[in-house]
Formats: structure tokens, sequence, C-alpha cells
């Protein structure tokens, strides 16, 4: 997918139509456009995602107003007004264009709109055009997933949300998108239905009909609570998730007020601290668990390696270990029938009758090795013990030490709550208050996930159970033992999908893990180490000798290292596209990058990293950015890169502002920034021309 521009009709601030076309020549293959902070930028990114799936970010507010409220105001009663955004594109071969609209009819001053329209239309490489009049949606769809969007079409002042342990899910999902693994997922979800389905069917004349009617509607019953369960769990994560969002806007307006700012910026440092002392508490608490799983039995066995020494000693004290004469010796003398003197030996001699008396006092050589095996084993045994013991004496000291380090960051905090409720100003104070509540509200609902998921493992133990139950039904009915073959193959047929699920989605987040690390290294100004962990959590690792500890995560941390998963996916997609026999049917293709905010407060040396990394993470970038923001060692950096330069041009009608930036300078030349007492609120783009 390569975008080649996009029109805006009436949407939100922009009234009338306004077009941007972006850039597409390689080695100059990056897009910025200059917007102030509450201008239009965020406007723009969700444009594209409105345009091509219908959705706004979760940040943008009134959603219900979509057309621009100047237009809106002006029209008079009765009038309809058209609002559209369209997005054209190439892939493949073939040039798109997705426009999604609509028509109001005005009413009064609410705006209440009808369902936008989409429309796509494809036109190939002999200029040919014509509307894919048959699912639309499903056509953009299948060249960028929406669930994979997300990582195309980035807010920069949401993306480090990628770098939270409840993203897994996000990333997990990605990681099924591109390999096309949605008809697997619908497969691991329907079958065991089917299955049950069949249990219904088993019938006879025996007991065991009524026992597998009743087994059946109880395997019935935990799948349906096992959906509701799912679904309550899924609307639990949203809502965790936009708690979180409530929380962050509430943290960054305590940041931008005097007064509550260094409070602010001191509990952020905190936090992030407290973060990595309760992420290095976990590793260790991890790792005792685990010297106690393998060695824990060693504690038991204090007398254990004297006693088996002294029993040793005393068996060869009389002779019996080693024994003097090995049994399989004794064996083929008798078999011989000779003596290894020349006597003979025939039945009932009194020569054979000794040998064999002494055939019983004999050593079994594999008897003798595990005696020595074991004997060498006890003479280490007191050493492992020894050893266990002190990693466990220095497991405990540390767990100790890291849980005094996070009780004294938690009261730290709780002193600068107090602190912010104390500053005189009612707002500071009001914005405390309601960030307290919504960390408590937080902390319940994640209470409540943590027993969801523990309420549906008892229901897969007890669903497993009952069909282990139905299974050992001894029907006699040839039309049941059919069916209960036909369910045994719908349990082999999910079990082995389920592992095939597995692999693959292990596979793939394993490569992304590699590429994440080579495009890390390549930005990062510290020797940190990122992972895609096994529970594919983005986690950042500092090397301490041999070991491995969480490492703290700045601000620009967090941003280069979502960054790089964004690069990574972009990768993946372009590598699979040249997969001629793909297992399933993935994305695969070019994908731009379109971020907001994506320099935020990064220091200099930050910002200059990430703009040279932005250009070399895909094709094609769109970068919205405030001049403050991208000013500098940012623009330096991307200069080389530019194919083309907007701005958002700001109205505003008030007039009683000071201290407003009017002009901004870009490419030698001055262009309007914002317009202070303007005929109307709104905003319109500027190209930079050369």
């Amino acid at each position: 997918m390569k975008l080649l521009s996009i029109e805006l009709e009436n949407f939100r601030p922009y009234g009338g139509r306004h077009r941007l076309s972006f850039a597409q020549e390689l080695g100059h293959n990056v897009t910025l456009v200059y917007g102030t902070n509450g201008g239009g930028k965020t406007t723009l990114l969700n444009a594209f995602t409105w345009a091509l799936y219908g959705r706004l970010s979760s940040d943008v507010e009134q959603q219900d107003r979509l057309i621009n409220n100047r237009v809106w105001q002006d029209a008079r009663v009765g009038s309809q007004i058209e609002m559209s955004v369209a997005v054209e594109f190439e892939h493949e071969g073939r040039v798109y264009t997705a426009r999604r609209h609509l028509s109001a009819e005005k009413h009064g001053s609410d705006q209440r709109l009808p369902r936008p329209q989409l429309t796509l239309h494809e036109r190939d490489e002999r200029g040919f055009s014509k509307e894919l009049e048959n699912n639309a949606q499903g056509h953009i769809d299948k060249i960028l997933p929406e669930r994979l969007s997300r990582f195309f079409f980035v807010n920069g002042e949401r993306i480090e949300q990628l770098v939270r342990k409840e993203a897994y899910a996000e990333i997990q999902h990605a990681i099924k998108t591109l390999l096309g693994l949605e008809q697997l997922e619908r497969a691991l979800k329907h079958l065991p239905l089917a299955a049950n389905k069949l249990r219904h069917q088993l019938k006879s004349e025996d007991a065991d009909s009524q026992q597998a009617e009743r087994l059946a509607g109880e395997i019935d019953a935990i799948l349906k609570e096992t959906e509701d369960k799912k679904q309550e769990k899924e609307s639990l994560r949203t809502e965790v998730q936009h708690l979180k969002d409530e929380i962050d806007l509430l943290s960054a307006r305590l940041k931008s007020l005097d007064g509550a700012k260094q409070l602010q910026q001191e509990r952020e440092r905190l936090e992030q601290e407290r973060e990595s002392v309760h992420a290095s508490l976990r590793k260790l608490e991890d790792d005792r668990a685990r010297v106690l799983a393998e060695s824990g039995y060693l504690v038991f066995l204090p007398d254990l390696p004297q006693q088996i020494v002294a029993a040793c000693d005393a068996l060869r004290e009389k002779g019996q270990l080693p024994a003097p004469l090995k049994r399989a010796f004794i064996d083929d003398l008798l078999t011989d029938g000779v003596c290894i003197c020349g006597t003979h030996l025939p039945e009932g001699s009194p020569e054979r009758v000794a040998l064999e008396a002494w055939r019983a006092k004999a050593g079994l050589a594999e008897v003798e090795a595990a005696w020595n095996q074991l004997r060498g084993n006890v003479g280490t045994l007191e050493e492992r013990r020894s050893t266990m013991l002190d990693r466990l004496f220095d497991a405990d000291r540390l767990i100790g030490e890291a849980s005094d380090k996070e009780r004294s960051l938690v009261e730290q905090l709780n002193e600068v709550s107090i602190e912010l409720k104390k500053l005189p100003r009612e707002d500071i104070n009001a914005i405390e208050v309601k960030r307290g509540e919504l960390i408590d509200k937080l902390s319940e609902t994640s209470r409540r996930l943590g027993g969801i998921d523990e309420h549906l493992g008892l229901l897969a133990a007890q669903k497993k159970q009952k069909e282990e139950q139905v299974d050992k039904l001894q029907v006699k009915d040839v039309n049941n033992q059919r069916i209960q073959r036909r369910i045994a193959v719908i349990r082999e047929t999910e079990n082995a999908l389920r592992q095939i699920l597995e692999l693959l989605s292990d596979s793939i987040r394993r490569r992304l893990d590699t590429r994440i690390r080579g495009l890390f290294k390549q930005a990062s100004l510290k020797n940190y180490e990122p992972e895609l962990t096994g529970d594919f959590q983005l986690e950042y690792w500092e090397r301490v000798g041999g070991d491995s500890m969480p490492a703290p995560k700045s601000t620009g941390e967090n941003m280069l290292l979502s960054l790089s998963f964004v690069g990574a996916i972009a990768q993946e997609c372009r590598d699979a596209a040249t997969n001629a026999n793909p297992f399933f049917g993935g994305v695969g293709g070019e994908y731009p990058v379109v971020m907001d905010a994506v320099f935020g407060n990064l220091d200099d040396d930050y910002r200059r990293q990430i703009a040279k990394f932005l250009p070399e993470m895909t094709s094609q970038v769109v970068v919205l950015s405030s001049k403050a923001q991208a000013d500098g060692v940012a623009e330096e950096a991307l200069a080389q890169r530019i194919g083309k330069q907007y701005i958002i041009t700001t109205h505003t009608t008030k007039t009683d502002l000071t201290d407003v930036t009017e002009k901004i300078s870009v490419s030698g030349r001055d262009y309007p920034y914002q317009v202070v007492g303007s005929s109307f609120d709104g905003a319109e783009f500027t190209e930079v021309t050369s």
C-alpha cells in the first residue's frame, strides 16, 4: 500500500475541500506536516482511519460532530450538507480510492447524522476504473486489516502503550493477522461446539445413554459460561485500557499546570523506578521458585549422604561390594561345564554344587555400576545442598531488599499525591482526587480481570473432566460407537490445529524479536536489549555481569522500543509479499507509517535518533508534528529524506491572544501558522514550495 493523496471535505476543523499528496520517491519518502497543538494534526491522522475503517481514536472528543462546525452553523435549516474523506492509494499495481461520505439535512444545532457510506474504486495499470460494489470494506481489510492498521496509523502519544504488559493481546492479534490465522481461530472456537452437538446424539437402551445426555448438557453449560466469561474479560480489558488512558490524560494535565508540573514529573520518575523494581522482584521470585523446584528436595536430606557412605563401606568390609566374582562369569562356566582349572562340572557333582553356591553370592554388573554411581553422586550431594541453601539465602535477601525498596517508593508516591492535594489551586486538587479515584477503579477492575482468568481455568478443567467421562462410556450400539469415533477425531483435530496455531505464532514472534533487536540497536543510545517474550510482551533488559535485569525505560527509550516493533511489523509484511507459498493467506506488502506527535517531549538526542530512524522503517512515512517539536535537530536529520511538506494553518476568531506564533519559517520561507482574529475557527493546508 502506497499513499497517493487524501482529500477532506467539511471534515471536523477542515471546512471546504482540502487535498494533500504524499512523497513517494525512493530516498525522499517522508512527508512532513506541521501543525500547532490542537490545530488539526490528530484529526488528519483520524481522517485516514475514518475513511478506511469508519473509526476514530478514543481520544477524539465529540465523535458525533463529524461535519465542520462553521459549515453546519452557516447552513440554512433544511439544506443538505456533504462531508467526506477520500484516500487514494496504490497496491500491487492498482490504484484504489476509498471514499467514506455522508449527506446530512440540517434541522438544528445538533448534528443528527446518517450512517456514512463507503465506496471503493479500482483503477488498473491501463487507467480503467470501476467501482467495487460488493463488500468494499472487505476489500480494504484484505489489503490492510483494521486490527493491523493501528500499527501503521499511530498517535505518537499513545504508541508507548505497546510497552505495557496489557498490550500483549494487541501484539498477539497483530501476529495472527500477519499470518492470516483468523480461520484457525474460528475453527478452534467452533470445533468444541460441533463435538458436543455429536454427544447429544448418543442414544442407546442402557443407562449410559442417560448419563451421556446429562454430561453433554453440562458441557453445553460450561461452553456457554466460558463464552460469557470471555466476553466479560474482553469488556474489562477495554475498561482497563480506557481507565489507563484517562489517568494518562490527567497526568499530562497536571504536568502542564504551574505548581503541579515538578511534582508530577517526580511522580512519573518514581512510578518508572517502581515498575523497574517490581519487575526485578518478580524475576527474583521466579528464580527462587525455579531453585526450589529443581533442588528443594536437598533441604530434607541432611543425613542421607553419610548414611549411604556408611552402607557402602559396610558392604565393602563384608566383601559383598564389589563382589569377588561376577555372576555372568560363573554362568559361562556352568554352561560350558568346565571350571577354569580344567575340572569337569557334571550335573550333581560336588564341584558343580559348590560353584552354584558361589553364583548366589556373585554380583550383577548393573547393580555394582549403580552402586558405584550412587557413591560418586553422594560425594557431591552435600556440596550441592550447601550451594542450594546459599542461593536461597541470597534470593531471600535480594527479595527482601527489593520489597523494601518497592514499599519505600509507594510511600514516596503517596507523599507526592498528598503534596498535590495541598496545593491551593482547586483545579489541581480536583484533578488529583479524580486521578486517585480512577486508580482505585483500575485496581478493582484489574482484580476482577484476574478473577475471570482464574474462573476460566476452572471451567477448562471441568470441561476436560466431563469430556473424559463421556469418552469412557461403554456404548454397545454401532451408531453410538461411530459417533464416539467422530468426537475423538474432532478433538484430535482441535489439538492439532491448536499446536499449529501456537507453532506458527511462536515462529513469527521469534522473527519479530530478531527484527526488533536489530532495529533498536541501530537507533538506541544505550547498550540495552529489547525482547518480544513468549508472552508477547515487549521487555527491556540490561546486562549485569552474566545476568539480565529489567532496565528502566525513559520516554525516549519507550518511543524507540515501540517504533522498533512497528518497523519490525512493516519488514515482516514486506517479506511476506515475496512468499509464493504462504501456509495461510496472511498479509503482505509495503505499508506506509503515518505518525502524529512522534517527537513528543523528547530531548534533542532522542529526537535526532528517531528522526534518523523513521525514514528507514518503511518505504513511506508521513510525520505530523508541531514546529516546536520538530525544530532543530529533528528537521536537520529528516532534511535529506523529505519529499513533501505542508503547513496546517489554524484560524481562530479570538482577538485577545498574545505571544502566538503567527508565522513559521520552512525551507527559507515564511508561512502562516496561526491566524488570530480570523473570520472563522478551523484549519486549512498550505503546501511548502521550494
